[in-house]
């Protein structure tokens, strides 16, 4: 058992980093805008379609043991195939990584050092990234560790000390924009569990593989509940949330809300934990692309690769001119990016790599028992 494995929380924990950094940003106001006050009836649909869609997929994968989506490919398509789907995945890794990036130094930037380039932000949380990369995976995950828990707490306390103020009237009409919006066209939600992405590459870096259905299960069902406690917070919190344009909604749910004279700057203290998880984030992030390069391209170490990607994540989150750029790429190119490569090309990569491998099982048996008689 090697001591770079990870146990089942560090195996959680690596999952629900993903989305607690999504969540403090924009991910609430993003999936809102889809279905409006319907958005937590929404979300309880796709969170059960999710969850079947897990347990297809963890079905799908017991032929293939300690594989990642990467192996499994290699075994259905070849070299190309593998190749391809790496490079998509880098590609989307660093969309993610650098939108995220980008939109929250820009919050930084815009509540507390307004004089500061963005490059200087950009580089503050790339440089501590790529420095963590040289002290290795375990100590990423370590850190991590100890950092996820103060996030969950961090946003539950933001949540309770704003309940106060909530108007439940405003979840009304029930069904927001109507059953269409809610059920139909409100599937495209499915791109807020974008911890899935990360699950495909999971199952070789745990201790027991064995564990694999329950760290998947575990780290989206904590995802969804976050999610679910977030969009329901905005709702109540605020008469229309969508006009928030320029700064995180959960932020200035905590800004507003009074802590007592023994707290006069609250958003301060939950700032500092949210620095500290895009940092983490950011580390799992870059280690992941490196680690998939490393397997595309058939080097020996990846640590070389941590500089060159995070320069590659510098570099695209510069591209967008402005906030309205960032929610552009956020609201259309994440969410369709996430569903086409996650939810639909790595399910059929699945789904004909176990065809495959039940036909070539089946023709060996059929083999064998032509022999034995």
């Amino acid at each position: 058992m090697s001591s770079s494995k990870l146990g089942t929380i560090e195996g959680i924990s690596f999952i629900v980093i993903i989305v607690l950094n999504q969540i403090v940003l924009n991910l609430p106001q993003n999936v809102l805008e889809q279905c409006g006050p319907s958005t937590p009836l929404n979300l309880i649909y796709i969170t059960i379609l999710v969850s079947l869609f897990l347990a297809i997929i963890l079905k799908l994968w017991k032929p293939f043991g300690n594989s990642d989506i990467l192996d499994i490919s290699e075994f259905l398509g070849g070299t190309v195939l593998k190749i391809v789907l790496g490079v998509l995945f880098i590609c989307y890794f660093i969309t993610i990584s650098s939108t995220l990036l980008r939109n929250f130094s820009e919050i930084i930037k815009l509540v507390y050092f307004e004089k500061a380039t963005i490059c200087l932000m950009l580089l503050f949380f790339l440089l501590a990234a790529a420095i963590a990369n040289r002290f290795g995976f375990r100590a990423i995950i370590k850190c991590n560790l100890i950092i996820v828990p103060i996030v969950l707490l961090n946003l539950l306390i933001a949540f309770f000390c704003v309940s106060s103020r909530f108007e439940f009237n405003r979840i009304f009409p029930i069904f927001g924009y109507g059953l269409n919006q809610t059920f139909f066209s409100g599937m495209s939600n499915l791109f807020a569990f974008t911890g899935i992405s990360y699950l495909y590459f999971l199952k070789p870096l745990l201790k027991e593989p064995n564990d694999f259905a329950k760290v998947s299960h575990l780290s989206i069902g904590i995802s969804a509940f976050y999610l679910f406690l977030s969009v329901t917070t905005l709702i109540f919190s605020f008469a229309d949330v969508l006009t928030i344009n320029e700064i995180s909604p959960i932020y200035l749910l905590i800004r507003g809300t009074d802590f007592g004279r023994f707290l006069q700057k609250p958003d301060a203290l939950f700032i500092l934990g949210w620095i500290l998880s895009l940092m983490s984030y950011l580390s799992i992030t870059i280690w992941l692309i490196s680690n998939i390069f490393k397997k595309i391209a058939k080097i020996h170490d990846s640590k070389p690769m941590v500089y060159g990607f995070s320069a590659l994540v510098f570099v695209f989150a510069l591209i967008p001119k402005n906030i309205a750029e960032i929610r552009w790429i956020q609201v259309f190119v994440f969410r369709y990016f996430t569903i086409i490569l996650v939810f639909i090309i790595s399910f059929f990569i699945l789904l004909f790599a176990n065809l495959k491998y039940k036909k070539k099982h089946s023709k060996k048996d059929s083999e064998v028992l032509a022999k034995n008689e």
